[in-house]
């Protein structure tokens, strides 16, 4: 049994499919089917078995499965300790992140962390808030920023940035004149906001909810509110993202009795998981250099 062989284990596992996995490991399916037979033989167990036209773990092939991620997870570990302590952190990040953050939060941080750590890699993945937790709940992504999931408990939430909650309307609106103005004030506009069925809809939901506010709760991003705005005599009420620069139409109206913590931005990552060093050396440089909380 050779180190080798445990990788394309593990991958075969994952992917349940000779050429699919020999493909994934840049290796002949021959020599993929010659590992596996090799290591059965060695076992004196076999580890797969046909299912269709893919293939399945039998029973000793799913209990060997844990103990074959484990010791590699902890080898993997090792190796990237080692290389920390050398002053080289490299490895690759999986990185999911709303949209809004693409814009200037996240490349700011990476290119502030790449000063300080140039050999390490980042793949950055876009979604919103709930398919971001679902993601790195399934080990999909290493990290991930966006709001708070109920119900998703192997997850830890660190307060990261925040985005005010404004109220927009047209250049020509009767309101055009105002730079603030109480939520309240608001009661006779026809207003507009996010679907009440993503994180930060269910925020503003309950927010107009408890000042007696009706609204349409119709959009899952800034563009098609920004949109809506820019051609209508309607009030939104939003997060002040880059999003919205695209409309040279329109005018923010800070909202005085909404607090500024009232939509915030998490970096999450799961407890169930493995986390490397470079993951958490990055996540570790986060909080300790790009905190923008409010006051």
């Amino acid at each position: 049994m050779n180190l080798p062989q445990l990788y394309y284990f593990r991958k075969l596992a994952e992917v349940q499919h000779y050429t699919e996995a020999a493909k994934a490991l840049y290796i002949t399916q021959p020599s993929l089917s010659d590992s596996i037979s090799s290591l059965e033989k060695e076992l004196g167990v076999s580890l797969f078995q046909k299912k269709g036209r893919n293939i399945e773990l039998t029973k000793y092939g799913s209990e060997f499965y844990q103990y074959v991620c484990e010791s590699l997870s902890i080898l993997e570990h090792g190796i990237a300790l080692i290389k920390e302590k050398s002053g080289h952190i490299s490895g690759t990040i999986d990185i999911g992140c709303i949209p809004t953050l693409m814009g200037d939060f996240l490349p700011d941080s990476l290119d502030l962390y790449r000063e300080k750590n140039p050999m390490a890699n980042f793949n950055i993945y876009q979604g919103m808030s709930i398919e971001i937790a679902q993601g790195v709940s399934s080990g999909k992504y290493d990290i991930g920023f966006g709001s708070v999931v109920e119900h998703m408990d192997d997850l830890v939430f660190v307060p990261i940035t925040h985005q005010e909650l404004i109220a927009i309307v047209r250049n020509t609106h009767p309101l055009a004149d105002r730079t603030s103005m109480a939520l309240s004030e608001l009661k006779d506009y026809t207003l507009t906001t996010y679907q009440d069925t993503i994180p930060i809809g269910k925020i503003i939901r309950d927010l107009l909810k408890a000042h007696g506010i009706e609204a349409a709760y119709s959009y899952d991003n800034e563009i098609p509110i920004g949109g809506r705005i820019s051609k209508s005599s309607k009030v939104a009420i939003c997060a002040d993202t880059p999003f919205l620069k695209q409309f040279d139409n329109l005018h923010k109206i800070h909202l005085t009795d909404v607090p500024r913590d009232t939509r915030m931005i998490y970096m999450l990552y799961s407890k169930k998981n493995f986390v490397t060093s470079a993951v958490e050396a990055f996540a570790n440089f986060m909080i300790a250099n790009c905190l923008n909380l409010p006051d």
